[in-house]
């Protein structure tokens, strides 16, 4: 069994950093959306071992599905992810989360990590581009269903 890296979070931010930048948009929620997607193809296509780019996958997407919503229970959906992941790897069928040919990398602590801070700020990214719009609290129910219910 191979070893995998630690989370390096400097590394992970200039991913996100330099994902960001590329990415155009007429609002920042415009902008994470499009970064997630290069990401997310990247990650499928090129580089689907490495650890620190699978970090700022998880923050993006967070952040892009906060955003989008408005909704403040995106924060626990990268916890309920991993734990997900730990018991389909308990029961020796983590290649049912699989997305591409590629295994899936095992749970760790420091992708949930990411990904709530990307929830939290995508909550601030959708209060800025809606001022004084209450959140939506359940709005990304819906997608989060279809991904727990996908496999």
């Amino acid at each position: 069994m191979s070893v995998i890296p630690m989370i390096n979070d400097v590394e992970v931010q200039k991913i996100i950093n330099l994902s960001m930048t590329s990415a155009s948009g007429a609002t920042v929620v415009d902008k994470v959306g499009k970064a997630f997607r290069v990401l997310q193809e990247r990650r499928r296509k090129k580089e689907p071992h490495n650890i620190d780019l699978a970090a700022a996958e998880h923050y993006i997407y967070a952040r892009f599905l906060a955003g989008i919503t408005g909704d403040p229970l995106v924060e626990f959906a990268p916890s309920a992810y991993h734990i997900k992941k730990k018991v389909f790897v308990l029961l020796g069928i983590q290649e049912k989360m699989q997305t591409t040919k590629e295994p899936v990398m095992p749970p760790r602590p420091k992708l949930k990590q990411w990904g709530k801070k990307g929830a939290r700020q995508g909550l601030r990214d959708w209060e800025a581009v809606n001022p004084g719009k209450s959140k939506n609290r359940g709005a990304a129910l819906k997608v989060l269903s279809k991904e727990a219910l996908r496999y």
